[in-house]
């Protein structure tokens, strides 16, 4: 079924956020275009559309793939095939034209909570996608590749550091591991990024500290680790208002550019305050490769350079912020680059899928 929605009765909001100030990166502010709302009731086929996690852009069919997290509790393991207009800075259509699954390791259906997929990265020059399992049955996390239908899926093995003992105080910690995905420009490397730190690491952040997250490079011939380096997080930005309420922060995507930078999105949400999302660019140049390390202390390690790009705080400018989660490049459209985010709806009716358009003047280098 092709789910096609023009945009009569979608909410369209023109107002621009609030973004940063701050140039000294050479990366120009993006500018808000538009913002797309579906409702969590939206379905294919009696499937949900909801918990999309991440984007990719598919230059040669003009459409990105978006990835759900669902695991296997709303329907299958998938991801979607989306399509999008833009006319006159604005989107005209947004087209959710194919739902395929995502087949497991020998060609079976993953099982209930079998994955929790939230990166997604086409690899168009061979035909195959990568995806991540944030966490299994076990919380054990995964990276697959796959053919562009999303069978013939075969697990990439992870270094060691990322496994998760019985007593978990090693490995990824449940629902932290692999948010962030991407490939690299010239496509011979790929890029997965956790949410937070390993647990021997220094576990996840808190009002106090960041969280020393690991950034995995990986050979794309030889599906095998080139280094590690250590993204550290912001600390968590706000106490909740009542006590013992929830709290937390973490990267949520990564899109790299050509320079060799990164964008990597960090999502706060604080009971009492809502959402605070910050974009930061990212510099891998000077760190530390702690690749073949089990353990490490951020003391004695460099992390990545990261300077602040942008941030969106819910109630800016009349924008509700939500859950974002993803984050491609798109189209080029009138001489100007695209860059559509997504929100994760985490199938709740009190939240929504959102899709927020910008544009960015992009410099040649980038």
């Amino acid at each position: 079924m092709r789910l096609s929605v023009k945009l009569v009765s979608i909410l369209l909001l023109s107002a621009a956020p609030a973004l940063a100030d701050d140039l000294s990166n050479g990366l120009p502010k993006p500018v808000f275009l538009d913002e797309v709302t579906f409702p969590t009731a939206l379905s294919i086929d009696g499937v949900q559309v909801g918990g999309l996690s991440d984007l990719s852009y598919d230059a040669s069919a003009g459409n990105f793939l978006a990835i759900s997290d669902d695991r296997a509790e709303f329907g299958p393991v998938r991801f979607y095939r989306i399509g999008m207009t833009v006319q006159k800075n604005r989107i005209a259509k947004l087209d959710i034209g194919q739902m395929k699954e995502l087949m497991a390791p020998g060609g079976r259906h993953f099982g209930l909570k079998g994955a929790d997929p939230e990166g997604i990265a086409l690899d168009s020059a061979n035909q195959r996608i990568f995806w991540t399992s944030e966490r299994d049955e076990k919380s054990r996390p995964s990276l697959y590749v796959s053919d562009l239908d999303g069978t013939n899926t075969k697990s990439i093995e992870l270094p060691e550091a990322f496994a998760v003992n019985a007593e978990k105080t090693h490995g990824v910690i449940e629902n932290l591991g692999f948010e962030g995905l991407d490939l690299g420009p010239d496509g011979s490397t790929l890029y997965a990024l956790d949410e937070n730190a390993l647990a021997q690491d220094g576990g996840k952040a808190t009002l106090d500290k960041g969280s020393a997250s690991r950034l995995l490079v990986l050979d794309t011939k030889t599906l095998t680790p080139k280094a590690q380096y250590v993204y550290l997080t912001d600390k968590i930005p706000a106490a909740p208002v009542k006590a013992g309420g929830w709290a937390d922060n973490g990267a949520s995507a990564l899109m790299a550019l050509k320079d060799g930078r990164f964008v990597v999105i960090e999502r706060n949400f604080t009971e009492g305050h809502g959402f605070n999302i910050r974009f930061y660019l990212v510099d891998p140049a000077g760190a530390t490769d702690v690749n073949g390390r089990d353990a490490i202390s951020i003391d004695d390690v460099k992390p990545m350079a990261k300077s602040l790009w942008f941030s969106l705080v819910d109630g800016d400018d009349g924008l509700k912020i939500d859950n974002i989660e993803s984050i491609a490049f798109g189209p080029v459209v009138d001489g100007r680059q695209t860059m559509l985010l997504a929100s994760d709806n985490n199938f709740s009716p009190e939240q929504a899928t959102k899709f927020t358009l910008f544009a960015v003047d992009m410099p040649a280098t980038h």
